[in-house]
């Protein structure tokens, strides 16, 4: 997995990842950002090799034996739901709702995070 860690002058530490993990690059940047409390779960976490889900605000991520599946919360809406803006001309862009890799290369982007940080 291809990522940059760079210093946003308005945001702070960001990463970028490529299109197909933006998701992962939300989980970091929007989620793990300044919630210390997730930060030590999410580590924690990625220690074990038991299956679990931890709950951001936005998003989820799933781990299992070997494989980190991110959900946005995007997909849990109802279609009738979603109906009731079918005239605002809204359009929900799927390809940033869900996102895995595997844990060993989520271990490594997260110390390079945590030593830019």
């Amino acid at each position: 997995m291809e990522y940059q860690i760079y210093s946003d002058p308005m945001w702070g530490k960001r990463i970028k990842l490529t299109d197909e993990h933006k998701l992962i690059a939300r989980w970091f940047n929007d989620e793990l950002y300044e919630n210390d409390d997730l930060m030590k779960r999410f580590v924690h976490a990625l220690d074990e090799d038991v299956e679990q889900v931890l709950q951001g605000k936005e998003m989820r991520i799933l781990l299992t034996h070997g494989e980190a599946i991110f959900e946005s919360h995007g997909l849990y809406h109802d279609s009738d739901d979603l109906g009731d803006y079918a005239e605002d001309d809204l359009s929900l862009d799927e390809s940033e709702l869900a996102a895995a890799c595997g844990v060993e290369d989520l271990k490594a982007l997260l110390e390079s995070w945590m030593a830019f940080r």
